[in-house]
């Protein structure tokens, strides 16, 4: 039996079907590949092809992965005889034909495409947006939800892409000092600080180099069918306008705590009351910066519950971020201008709750007018009965959004996509759904929890002058306790914390398999 394939420079082939447990495989290539079973390979050099993802075919008893090196002279064929030697291996997972649909390329979305590629579904994941389009908070990433960006080996690339945030510096409204923190665990700067935007520009770029993954931007979900064995979804193109439907096993949802996919699977929001309000509207977005603005974030309270924040970027970068934060569960010409979706009555809503105050905030209303990144929302949580239905699954925040009064979101997001993908590739099917649940949801909940019994954004942000100064007070004695504990290393005596208190199942090498 004799297959010719065209490839191009660095093209790589994969020939998929599972191979008998008991033979072995061996080939060398030079006239050809001979293989065990008497199956020849012939490779030819041509022309590059525009599409530069691997090609994907059928062949009885076989199951190889090549990589052909770059060739010397691609435009002209070249005789299979005078063609290097190539390299080959067996795959860690056996290539299956299931076609899973990821709803969004946040955090979730493309944590999931990466480890489902490994498990070798063939991924299709939409996304709202432009590729290019970056917003949103600066976020930190920890423990047990490192692991997983370690084991994906990204974990360099995400420290050289740090914000060098120093340190936090609580200031009053003549931009003293009131308190400041060093970066690590008891302070608001973690050690490694990374804007949201880089963070999902990584994890896409990790993904996508997966030939089992495929990104479509300005790409959104208008309809949702499911059979008993497939799922038919309508795909809109943004930039036409044209809608094609397309045929699934499986279908995520990681597209946000306003998630499309949850609604037409589950219902509106209202239908199903999943919105858990916590009493604040935020506002993110960068303006230019200025010297000053280096290398500390700061943070400055004002009364009636109202915060101005401002984060480093990036020694190099030439914005600076800002977060306005507004803890108050009655704010109608905000809520209307969300609703609405109207950036420019956001911005005047919070021009006008922020009039008048001091520090940066005058330079800060000025620039917030014209910033392209502006985002603003009311704080919710989300919280479902259940996270899946059929073959329709919930991920990351359209399942549990816990608000960043909890700072677990993007904690959560890389977690739960490590846990999804270990099921599915347990189940390959919608029971891995039930089993990524009920692996999850518990800590998903102790996640959840607001601290200080709910009471954490009131307490953290005074409504008078009074509470305001007392609030200064004490952290400044705290920060002195937290100082004085480091220089003296009295922490060597207290009982080691654990980082995690949660198993990912995941061994030195591999995945835990406890099927």
């Amino acid at each position: 039996m004799r297959k010719t394939v065209t490839v191009s420079q660095g093209q790589r082939v994969y020939l998929c079907q599972t191979a008998s447990k008991d033979s072995e495989h061996s080939f060398r290539v030079g006239k050809g590949a001979e293989v065990e079973g008497k199956h020849e390979l012939i490779l030819q050099a041509s022309s590059p092809l525009h599409e530069s993802k691997p090609l994907l075919f059928s062949k009885p008893a076989l199951n190889l992965f090549c990589t052909v090196p770059s060739l010397a002279t691609p435009e002209a064929p070249t005789p299979s005889e005078q063609l290097p030697n190539l390299t080959a291996q067996l795959p860690t997972h056996t290539m299956s034909s299931e076609r899973v649909l990821i709803c969004g390329a946040g955090v979730a979305g493309s944590v999931l495409a990466f480890w489902l590629a490994r498990h070798g579904f063939q991924v299709v994941v939409v996304e709202r947006s432009r590729a290019e389009q970056k917003a949103g908070q600066g976020i930190e990433i920890e423990e047990p939800a490192l692991q997983v960006v370690k084991a994906m080996g990204i974990f360099d690339t995400l420290n050289a892409r740090k914000t060098g945030e120093s340190g936090f510096d609580l200031v009053d409204a003549q931009a003293r000092s009131r308190g400041f923190l060093e970066v690590g665990p008891n302070s608001p700067t973690g050690v490694l600080e990374i804007m949201r935007g880089d963070l999902t520009e990584i994890l896409y770029k990790a993904a996508n180099e997966s030939a089992n993954v495929t990104y479509r931007f300005e790409t959104t979900v208008q309809g949702l069918r499911q059979t008993r064995d497939k799922v038919f979804v309508d795909l809109e193109n943004r930039s036409d306008k044209s809608i094609r439907t397309e045929e699934f096993d499986l279908v995520v949802g990681a597209d946000g705590a306003r998630s499309r996919t949850r609604q037409l699977v589950m219902g509106s929001p209202e239908t199903i009351n999943c919105y858990k309000p916590v009493g604040a509207f935020v506002a993110y977005f960068s303006i230019p910066k200025e010297e000053r603005d280096w290398p500390y974030s700061k943070l400055c309270h004002f009364p009636n519950r109202r915060i101005v924040w401002m984060r480093p970027i990036g020694k190099d970068s030439k914005m600076t971020s800002v977060y306005l934060i507004h803890v108050n569960d009655d704010v109608p010409q905000l809520r209307r201008a969300n609703a609405a979706g109207d950036r420019r009555k956001q911005k005047e809503a919070f021009a006008e709750l922020y009039s008048g105050l001091g520090w940066e905030t005058p330079r800060v209303m000025q620039q917030m007018m014209g910033a392209e990144n502006f985002y603003s929302d009311e704080l919710m949580q989300v919280k479902l009965p259940k996270w899946s239905q059929d073959r329709v699954v919930l991920l990351g925040d359209a399942a549990w959004a816990p608000t960043p009064f909890t700072g677990q979101g993007n904690q959560l997001a890389i977690i739960g996509a490590w846990v999804l993908a270990q099921e599915m590739s347990r189940n390959r099917n919608q029971v891995a759904f039930e089993k990524y649940e009920k692996r999850l949801r518990s800590y998903v909940e102790d996640c959840q929890q607001i601290p200080m019994g709910g009471y954490a954004p009131y307490i953290c942000t005074p409504e008078t002058s009074v509470g305001i100064w007392l609030f200064r007070t004490v952290f400044r004695l705290v920060t002195w306790v937290i100082r004085f504990v480091s220089w003296t290393n009295l922490a060597r005596f207290w009982p080691d914390q654990q980082q995690s208190e949660f198993d990912l199942e995941m061994e030195e090498g591999g995945v835990k398999d406890v099927r």
